[in-house]
């Protein structure tokens, strides 16, 4: 083979070789502006949809009168020893509990809610030192009754030896009837939000992302004026006024949207 075909045979494999590269080319970037093409109209990422959201903050708020009340009270004793101040406390809070279910009070609307037994203690000059002179023991009590009937139960739990009243707070007995209305006022108040926010964009709301529910009872309570019980005032004397409460939820919405 002579020089002259050597040298064509090399000029033919650098054609080819030129032909090949630029084909491959062309085939790379004819799929990739088709994959772009692809991208821009319809959104898409890695074949997933590109959504827009927008969170917002919803409130409802729902107002009722309580009919229902909680009583909190205690009854304390103080005695020598730790036996005789559990066993004073038994005699005591066995009386009052007697006395609510002859009222008519049930075992399921009275509930211990705190117990505690501890020693107490007085400085002993001879000995420098403090020491125990006796023991307390408490326990807290919550009764459940209708709105009518606080007047009487304070009156009749405070004549069985009860040592003091704490506080009242009142409720209501259709409370997640209620609740649940709230909650539906929120969602409206939400997604009325989101869409005046969206006003004159174009857009419109397509759908919910995410929800949480928040809820914030609030229970009217009441602490003053109850040491006029234990003057022995009768239940007309003690007026027992609720007011209203509120029960509040909120929302936090995740909406998506969409021309």
């Amino acid at each position: 083979m002579n020089f002259h075909t050597n040298k064509k045979l090399w000029i033919g494999a650098i054609v080819l070789l030129l032909i090949t590269v630029l084909a491959i080319s062309g085939v790379k970037a004819s799929s990739h502006k088709d994959g772009v093409d692809q991208l821009l109209p319809n959104n898409k990422i890695d074949n997933v949809a590109v959504s827009h959201t927008i969170k917002v903050n919803g409130e409802g708020t729902i107002k009722v009168i309580p009919d229902i009340g909680y009583i909190n009270f205690t009854v304390s004793k103080r005695e020598k020893t730790a036996t005789e101040a559990m066993e004073s406390l038994s005699k005591t809070a066995n009386k009052v509990l007697n006395a609510l279910k002859d009222f008519g009070i049930s075992k399921e609307n009275i509930k211990t809610t705190g117990m505690n037994l501890s020693p107490e203690y007085e400085w002993d000059k001879e000995k420098g030192k403090n020491v125990i002179v006796g023991f307390r023991t408490v326990e807290n009590f919550s009764v459940k009754t209708k709105l009518d009937n606080i007047g009487k139960i304070i009156t009749l739990i405070v004549d069985n030896g009860i040592d003091r009243v704490n506080n009242i707070h009142f409720d209501s007995s259709k409370r997640e009837e209620l609740k649940k209305k709230a909650i539906k006022k929120a969602m409206k108040d939400a997604k009325e939000k989101a869409e005046v926010t969206l006003t004159g964009t174009g857009y419109k709301i397509t759908g919910i992302k995410t929800i949480s529910v928040e809820s914030n009872p609030f229970l009217p309570v009441l602490n003053e004026g109850l040491n006029a019980i234990f003057n022995k005032l009768s239940p007309d004397t003690v007026p027992i006024e609720s007011g209203s409460m509120v029960i509040k939820t909120s929302v936090n919405v995740v909406f998506t949207f969409d021309k």
